[in-house]
C-alpha cells in the first residue's frame, strides 16, 4: 500500500509503502524508562503471555494502563489490547497519474455488489493477517462496526495559530466529526493532525519563529513571535501550548471519552519542546517511525541540533514526553514489487520481498 499523504512535490516522510502502524505496548522499568518494544522487534511471547494476568478497570470506552512494567492499551472491557494496524484501507485510493483510471476501485467494483460488502470481507481479510485495527487515512465509517480504529483530525488551519480562526476551526471540525463518534466503543481515539510544521522540514527550511516574524504586524502571531524574538525554543512551546490546549479543549467539548492520540510528529524532526508541552494534553504521543537512508538521519540533526536523534527503541523521546508512545506510520519497499519504488530517495529499497519483510 501506498501513502496518500502529499504535501506537494517533495513531501518526504508518507510518500512509501505503509503496512502495520500503530502500537502502544512498552516495556519498561518504570513509566519514565520505557522503550516500544515494537520499534525494534515484536513483544516476546512471554510478554504476550504475561498480559492475560492483567486485569484493567472496565470504562466502555478505549484507554491506557500501567502494568507489569509496561504501558497497555486497554479495551473498553478492561483487557490489554496491543494494536496492529494498517493505513489507507480504502475503497477510493490513488488513481494512476497517466491514465487517470483506478485500478483497485474497478476491482471493487467488478468483485463486490457494494462498498459495505467489500469492507466486510477487506476486515475479515486483515485479521486473517493477523491486523485488528484500521489505521489513519482509512473509510472510517465503512469499518467503524468491524474493527477497532483511529481517526485522524485536520484541526491545524491557517499559517497564524494564535488568531481566533483556529479556535473557530478546531471547534468546527470537532462539532462535526468529534461529536457524532463520542459514544462509540469501537473508537480507539483522535490524531489531532499528522506531520505539522514545528521546525525546519521538507516545507521549509526556517524556524518556525521566523515563519511567524513574517506575519504580518497587526496579527496575533506576529505579537507573540515579538516577544520570543532571540528565543526559538521558547517560541515552539508557546506554539505547542496554543496548539495542544486548543485542539483538546475542542474534543473534550464534545468527547470527554476518548484517547487523543497526538500530531503523528516525525520520529527524526521532534523537539524537546514539543514533548514537554504535549505530554500535559495528550494521552499518547503518536510518531510516524520511518527508517531513513545511512547517514540521512545525522545529517538532520548537524542541521537543527534541536532535533532529537532517536534511540532505536525511542526510550529518549519517552523519557521527555512521560506517556506511551504509538507508531502511527511506518513502512519499507522492495525492488522486485514490479514498481518503481525508488521516490523519495531519503527510505531505504530492499531488494526483495523477504528483506522487507524481515526489515
Amino acid at each position: 500500500m501506498r501513502s496518500r499523504l502529499h504535501f506537494g512535490r517533495h513531501r518526504l516522510w508518507a510518500a512509501v509503502g505503509i503496512f502495520s502502524a500503530l502500537i502502544v505496548a512498552m516495556v519498561a522499568a518504570s513509566p519514565a524508562e520505557g522503550s516500544l518494544a515494537f520499534a525494534t522487534s515484536p513483544p516476546a511471547v512471554s510478554a504476550i503471555r504475561l498480559s492475560a494476568s492483567i486485569h484493567f478497570k472496565t470504562t466502555g470506552f478505549f484507554h491506557t494502563g500501567f502494568a507489569q512494567g509496561r504501558w497497555w492499551l486497554v479495551t473498553p472491557d478492561g483487557k490489554p489490547f496491543y494494536s496492529s494496524a494498517v493505513d489507507h484501507v480504502s475503497a477510493n485510493p490513488d488513481t494512476d497519474r497517466q491514465t487517470g483510471q483506478c485500478p483497485y476501485c474497478n476491482t471493487i467494483t467488478s468483485e463486490y455488489p457494494n462498498v459495505a460488502d467489500w469492507a466486510a470481507a477487506t476486515a475479515a481479510r486483515l485479521q486473517s493477517w493477523g491486523f485488528n485495527t484500521i489505521g489513519s487515512f482509512s473509510d472510517y465509517a465503512d469499518f467503524a462496526a468491524h474493527m477497532p480504529y483511529m481517526q485522524l483530525l485536520s484541526m491545524a488551519s491557517g499559517n497564524d495559530w494564535f488568531a481566533s480562526s483556529f479556535v473557530t476551526n478546531a471547534n468546527s471540525v470537532a462539532q462535526s466529526q468529534v461529536a457524532l463518534l463520542a459514544n462509540d466503543p469501537n473508537l480507539i481515539g483522535w490524531y489531532t493532525d499528522s506531520e505539522l510544521h514545528w521546525g525546519p522540514d521538507w516545507r521549509s527550511s526556517n524556524v518556525v519563529l521566523n515563519d511567524y516574524l513574517a506575519l504580518p504586524s497587526g496579527s496575533p502571531g506576529f505579537a507573540v513571535a515579538k516577544r520570543y524574538r532571540h528565543n526559538s525554543n521558547a517560541f515552539v512551546r508557546a506554539l505547542a501550548t496554543r496548539y495542544f490546549s486548543v485542539t483538546t479543549a475542542a474534543i473534550h467539548h464534545y468527547d470527554p471519552h476518548h484517547l487523543i492520540l497526538g500530531v503523528k510528529a516525525p520520529a527524526q524532526l521532534i523537539q524537546p519542546e514539543l514533548l514537554k508541552v504535549a505530554r500535559h494534553y495528550v494521552d499518547v504521543f503518536s510518531i510516524d517511525d520511518y527508517a531513513l537512508a545511512p547517514g540521512l538521519g545525522q545529517t538532520i540533526h548537524q542541521t537543527w541540533p534541536q532535533y532529537l536523534d532517536p534511540t532505536p527503541n525511542l526510550s529518549n523521546i519517552e523519557q521527555i514526553v512521560k506517556k506511551p508512545l504509538m507508531i502511527g506510520e511506518y513502512g519499507y519497499r522492495a525492488a522486485d514489487s514490479g514498481l518503481p519504488n525508488t521516490w523519495p530517495p531519503i527510505f531505504p529499497t530492499f531488494a526483495t520481498q523477504t528483506d522487507r519483510a524481515t526489515a
